[in-house]
This record gives structure tokens, sequence and C-alpha cells, in this order.
């Protein structure tokens, strides 16, 4: 789109009408970057809403030239972010329906208990690791984040964030006393 620049100048100058000339250029191509995430329309429609709605309200800190790439960071973003609580509702949903039926497998308070006495000495370790090792492992295991985007996240090697992984779950073996892999 050509004067894009200058179009995001006078947006931000107070015509922020022709934000919808923005929207109809890139709606496509959020949409299909949202889809290729998530997998399902109607999360896709969601995340690519929240997509233009991010920007819209982002773009003062945008710094140009390249706003097509910018807009597709932030539709990647957010398309994560929806099938993320996406999936968080689905293990919730089936929790409360095995339960509701009494299915053999469903957790009783005692288990849920003991689940949440062993989160709570989980983060207690965390806090005591150093921060480079714990923050690594709580994107990788606390919000399911794969290696690759963690590395990408935080702009270091692959490697350097398996290393780091590594190195705690040693550290929490060690403090927990015993051989269970973290």
């Amino acid at each position: 789109m050509e004067g894009e620049n200058e179009l995001i100048r006078r947006i931000l100058g107070g015509s922020a009408g022709l934000f919808d000339d923005l929207v109809r250029h890139y709606q496509n191509l959020v949409f299909t970057v949202c889809l290729n995430i998530t997998r399902d329309r109607h999360d896709a429609e969601n995340a690519a809403q929240e997509t233009f709605i991010s920007a819209y309200l982002s773009l003062r800190a945008y710094r140009g030239p390249a706003f097509k790439p910018w807009l597709c960071r932030i539709a990647v973003n957010k398309s994560i972010d929806c099938k993320r609580a996406r999936d968080r509702f689905l293990r919730h949903e089936d929790w409360f329906e095995a339960s509701e039926h009494g299915a053999p497998d469903a957790p009783g308070v005692h288990e849920l208990l003991e689940g949440r006495e062993r989160r709570e000495q989980l983060d207690r370790v965390l806090a005591e690791m150093p921060e480079k090792y714990a923050s690594v492992l709580k994107e990788r295991y606390y919000t399911g984040l794969p290696v690759k985007e963690i590395a990408r996240r935080r702009d270091m090697p692959e490697k350097t964030v398996e290393t780091r992984l590594y190195r705690a779950k040693k550290w929490v073996r060690e403090k927990w006393g015993d051989d269970r892999d973290a």
C-alpha cells in the first residue's frame, strides 16, 4: 500500500476514520495469518479483530517503515493468545464434564488440593532459582510456549533456551530432593 506512512501520520493527526483504509487493505492478510495459526475460523476472526484493535491502540508506537510485518507480528501474537485461551478452556471443560459424569479418572478434591500444594512448592523453588532459568521454565511449562518461540521472543539461540531449561529442571530436582522430572 503506497503512502501508508503518510496515512498513519494523518490517522495519528486526528483522522481516525482513515484507519478503515488500512483495515480494508490488510484484512485478508491478517485473517489468513490468524487462520493458519488458530486453525479455526471463529478464533481467526476474533484474533483478526483483536489484531486491528491492538494495532490502532498501539499506532503511536509504530516506527515505520515496514507496517505490514509489524501488523503481522501483532496478528501472530493475538492468534497464539487466542489458541492458548481456547486450549485452556477446553481442558477445563473436559475436566468439568468428566467430574459431572463421575468419570473414574476425574480428579477429586484431594487430588486437586495435592496438585495445588505441589504447585505452591514449585513456586517456592522457582522463587529461589536464578531469574534467567526460572523465567524460561515458566514460559515453557506454565504458558506452554515451544522452545523456538521462547528463543524468538528473547532474541537468543534455541540452544541457549534449551540449556537454561535443562539447568532449571536440574535445579528443581535438586531442591525438591528426588529424581522427579520437572
